[in-house]
Parts: C-alpha cells; sequence; structure tokens
C-alpha cells in the first residue's frame, strides 16, 4: 500500500457525479490546489461500502470546504456507480476502475473478495496539492472505518507537518 509521503500516482478514469458519466483525473483536481480524499472501494451496493459512503455524505465539513474533493474509485462501471450514487444521495464522483490498474498502483487491489478477482480493498488517502499521499488507511475488517476526524486534519496537511497513518500491516 503506498505510504504517507510518497507522491501518488496520477489517473484519469470515467465515472459519475452528479447524474452524468464523464472522465476525472486526480492531476485535474491537484492542480487546481484542492486536496483529495481517494475512497476505494469494493463495490456498489456492498453493505460495508454503503455504510462508508453514507458517513462520508454526512460529514458536512467535506461538503463545505472549497478545496477538497472526494473521489471514490471501485470496481463496478460508470453507470452502476451513477445508480449506486442517486439511490444513496452520495454526490461525490465515484469512478470506474474496472481494470485495477489504479487500485494496483496504490497497493489496495485484492486478488479476491467474497468470489470476486482483481477488486480495490477497503481504502482511503488524502493526497494534497503536490499529490503527496498525507493520510493512508486500509480495512482490517468490514466493519472498520477511516477515522473521520484524523481524515479531515489530513485535508490541510502540506509537507507531512500533520499526517496520519493508519495501515493495516498485514496486508
Amino acid at each position: 500500500m503506498i505510504r504517507i509521503g510518497q507522491e501518488a500516482p496520477d489517473f484519469t478514469l470515467p465515472g459519475a457525479a452528479a447524474g452524468t458519466i464523464e472522465t476525472h483525473g486526480l492531476s485535474e483536481y491537484t492542480g487546481r490546489g484542492w486536496a483529495v480524499v481517494l475512497v476505494f472501494y469494493p463495490f456498489d451496493f456492498h453493505p460495508a461500502c454503503t455504510e462508508q459512503w453514507c458517513s462520508l455524505r454526512d460529514a458536512d465539513w467535506l461538503t463545505l470546504l472549497d478545496d477538497v474533493v472526494v473521489l471514490g474509485v471501485g470496481s463496478d462501471g460508470a453507470y452502476s456507480h451513477r445508480e449506486y450514487a442517486t439511490k444513496n444521495n452520495i454526490q461525490f464522483p465515484l469512478l470506474s476502475d474496472t481494470d485495477g490498474q489504479v487500485s494496483r498502483a496504490y497497493g489496495v487491489l485484492a486478488e479476491e473478495f467474497e468470489g470476486h478477482r482483481d477488486v480495490p480493498e477497503r481504502a482511503t488517502f488524502v493526497v494534497d496539492p503536490d499529490r503527496i499521499v498525507q493520510y493512508a488507511w486500509s480495512a482490517r475488517s468490514p466493519e472498520e472505518h477511516p477515522d473521520l476526524e484524523a481524515l479531515q486534519k489530513a485535508t490541510n496537511c502540506r509537507d507531512n507537518q500533520c499526517a496520519i497513518e493508519e495501515t493495516d500491516e498485514s496486508t
């Protein structure tokens, strides 16, 4: 798994946002001087993923900041993402990593999950405008979720001054 202080791999993926399907790229947002919260998750409609997305959706500070964007990265296609976002009122772009290349680049691709091959593990990163990872977390179990207070703190990090790492060393 990618670590704090490392440069985040750039990517461009198709995805769904606000009911439309278009491409989104990491440098598209970091180039504007924004911090990016990257949320990797295996499947739309999986109960643990839905619980995590709903907690992020309800975190008011994420929607109030002008210089922070949340990007979801999942294995499902953009049309599934659009339906999932609509059903759960998720306003963040949900991107389709159907071949697992982005998940692999971040070190969070699971070889097998509930009978499915090559899907992302649940993991969250905060990437600063210089594309440096300021926060890294991965789930150890379906019940675990990232610490939203630590996540909020990391969105204001620059140069590893307040970087926080919560990782599962067994993966």
